[in-house]
């Protein structure tokens, strides 16, 4: 089992959340930042369809790298303490592999959550 900072350098993570109406399992591809024992993903909006499941049900699956954890997510405030390292991380990660998209701007008003990744 690796700690999510080992896993960092990967590109993408996979979510899968209990559909809010269906009751059914989704899975999305999504970017990440590791921080403080937990991924943060960002989200365009709170009515994206994972946003809105998560918070209607905050056990998700994680699955980075191959490695899954049965675990939480919740959305954070913007007065959450991670906010001011999370945002910019992500700019630095993906920003280079997308010049084409402002991801600086796209971060500082993006939804957060924090997914824990228990050992």
């Amino acid at each position: 089992m690796s700690a999510i900072g080992e896993l960092s350098n990967t590109e993408f993570c996979y979510l899968t959340t209990v559909g809010r109406a269906s009751g059914r399992a989704h899975r999305i591809e999504i970017w990440f930042v590791a921080h403080a024992d937990g991924a943060y993903l960002l989200s365009n909006s709170p009515e994206a369809d994972w946003y809105r499941n998560l918070e209607a049900e905050p056990r998700v699956v994680l699955e980075i790298a191959g490695e899954s954890r049965e675990t939480v997510a919740r959305a954070v405030g913007s007065d959450d303490p991670a906010g001011p390292t999370v945002r910019p991380a992500m700019v630095a990660k993906y920003q280079a592999r997308y010049p084409q998209e402002d991801l600086r701007e796209w971060s500082e008003t993006a939804s957060v959550v924090r997914i824990e990744w228990p050992m």
